[in-house]
């Protein structure tokens, strides 16, 4: 008897274990862009819906006390209008540090498993470390009854329409060169040393354009667009200057999927996904 009531606790476990691996849910990131010395917060699904009503939410920022103690202007670009509307500078329980809790009252968007969404960014003067601006950690961060945090709660919650709470955790991104800056691009297909390749936006109903950095304004360029199997969309021939120029379409008769965009440079191909979502 008491071996079948362990199996029985085993076999539990494994249920409430494999539920919990499999939740719907999304992960929150925040990312340093060089190019546009902005902070970046992305929302990334483990699940793909269209018109997903992203519920009241609340994602918190942590900034060094070398910052200003003032609101922070925030720019949504995804989930609604965010705000900052709580924050409190160097609290008792963590002097080092300021809080800043961005709320929005939520907004449909379309989700696309496993890709970024930029959700909002904003800005800090230059002399800001960027490594020192992080996300706030539910579980290791002070809570609001803790001193100095005037009663506030400024763990991450992001709710869906009816409620039930969808954030996940954080995820973390790597760092680059001299570990001073944080890597800003999406996973490079191909890559060559010193080259850096940005589409925007990087999921697009029809047209995107292109950046390309460390190359020379008037050097020859090959654009591809490729489906992921190899299909080749579209490609043409042109100057880095112009390339950054144009406003590149994607034909109409090309349905939603995930598509790979090259540029090649002499010998040297590297290159990104484009996530192509048709209305």
């Amino acid at each position: 008897m008491k071996k079948k009531k362990i199996a029985s606790l085993i076999f539990a476990l494994f249920i409430v274990s494999k539920a919990t691996f499999a939740q719907k849910g999304l992960e929150l990131t925040l990312k340093y862009n060089v190019d546009s010395d902005k902070y970046e917060v992305y929302a990334r699904p483990n699940f793909t819906k269209k018109d997903f009503l992203l519920g009241p939410s609340q994602i918190t920022v942590v900034l060094p006390t070398s910052a200003v103690d003032e609101k922070l202007r925030i720019i949504p670009s995804d989930g609604g209008s965010w705000e900052d509307n709580t924050h409190v500078f160097a609290p008792k329980a963590n002097p080092l540090v300021d809080y800043h809790a961005i709320n929005t009252m939520g907004a449909k968007t379309d989700l696309i498993d496993g890709n970024e969404s930029l959700v909002f960014y904003f800005s800090l003067s230059k002399d800001i470390n960027p490594l020192d601006v992080k996300l706030f950690e539910n579980s290791k961060d002070p809570n609001s009854a803790a001193p100095g945090m005037k009663g506030g709660d400024f763990s991450n919650t992001i709710n869906d329409e009816n409620a039930n709470e969808v954030y996940l955790r954080n995820y973390t991104n790597e760092f680059k060169n001299n570990a001073k800056v944080l890597a800003v691009e999406t996973t490079l297909v191909e890559s060559s040393e010193g080259e850096k390749l940005i589409l925007y936006p990087n999921t697009t109903e029809e047209d995107f354009k292109v950046n390309l950095t460390g190359v020379n304004d008037s050097e020859e360029v090959d654009l591809i667009v490729s489906t992921e199997l190899g299909k080749e969309i579209l490609k043409f021939k042109t100057t880095k200057r112009e390339l950054e120029k144009k406003i590149i379409k994607v034909p109409l008769e090309v349905p939603s999927q995930s598509l790979v965009v090259r540029v090649k440079i002499g010998k040297n191909v590297f290159g990104r996904k484009l996530i192509l979502h048709r209305n």
